[in-house]
């Protein structure tokens, strides 16, 4: 039997409390979305109120307390939800359009020294069916890593059978408010991934995600490496100015620039290293895309579920 855990689904934007009881300190805005419950207090502070404790990560306190009930009307329902089996590690050998994962890794060395800043972002390299602006200065944002990495392997790998034009180059970098997953879209729709079974699905080796805080602000496009489902720990490989990061590097390990191209061994035991849970707290609105990596071994995780 799979296991489950409690979460409140939030239909509006909420006020969260230090403690429970609305009359305590006012944390913060808690967003609509689908949280985790870590406690829940049902007729406190009096008979007439109930009380959940939510995982919220956005806020400074990683916790707080949002009223459900007041007398006889409900604002969130809290309910059991499964948890997601562990991703099919899918090895896409007869894939005709996956690519070694050695071509990634090779990649990353021109991409190691670039800095995050988001209104300057320039590339190491050109890219097919597109002109981008060429580093130096080694600037970058999360979506301009993404494109860079991805579509200059998939391209170097397959040449004339691997397709990319200005309209992909808009989705990545998220052009148009018709579509705020584009990022995911245009990996699926140039043929560089598969879409995952669902957003809450444990990402699979070399997934890419693009995220949102909130609708539709702070958003964040990002790869996962892979996952451990042992301690729910996500390798994220990204271009970022937080999580101690300044640049292109692992979240919670460091930047490539400092730690080198590959994560430490044990990286799922570092206390830093964001798990699934805590990435899909933080970012409520997600889609993924599986990209079509084969022969994998950064991660130093078998081939096979650990």
């Amino acid at each position: 039997m799979s296991q489950s855990h409690r979460v409140a689904k939030l239909p509006i934007r909420m006020r969260g409390f230090v403690q429970p009881d609305t009359e305590s300190q006012f944390e913060g805005y808690v967003e609509a979305g689908t949280y985790f419950v870590l406690e829940e207090k049902p007729g406190s502070p009096t008979p007439d109120t109930d009380f959940v404790r939510l995982e919220v990560p956005t806020l400074g306190a990683l916790d707080t307390w949002v009223c459900t009930r007041w007398r006889t009307q409900h604002y969130v329902s809290v309910t059991n939800q499964a948890q997601p089996p562990p991703a099919v590690r899918l090895p896409f050998d007869d894939d005709p359009l996956a690519i070694a994962e050695s071509q990634l890794v090779t990649l990353l060395q021109g991409l190691k020294d670039f800095r995050y800043d988001l209104d300057q972002a320039y590339y190491p390299w050109d890219l097919p069916g597109i002109r981008v602006p060429r580093a130096p200065p080694l600037f970058n944002n999360c979506c301009t890593f993404v494109e860079a990495l991805t579509v200059k392997a998939f391209a170097d790998a397959h040449g004339a059978n691997f397709a990319w034009d200005s309209r992909r180059h808009r989705q990545m970098m998220i052009a148009s408010t018709e579509d705020f997953f584009s990022p995911v879209t245009a990996a699926v729709e140039s043929g560089m991934a598969i879409p995952a079974p669902s957003a809450d699905a444990h990402p699979h080796p070399w997934t890419l995600i693009q995220g949102w805080r909130n609708p539709w602000r702070s958003g964040h496009s990002f790869l996962v490496v892979d996952h451990h489902p042992a301690t729910d720990k996500a390798l994220v490989l990204e271009s970022n100015s937080a999580n101690g990061l300044d640049g292109v590097g692992y979240r919670g390990i460091g930047n490539l620039r400092d730690i080198g191209l590959e994560p430490p061994e044990g990286w799922w035991n570092l206390p830093d290293v964001w798990t699934w849970r805590k990435l899909c707290s933080t970012y409520l609105f997600r889609q993924q895309a599986w990209l079509k990596v084969k022969d994998r071994s950064l991660s130093r995780l078998s081939a096979t579920s650990p």
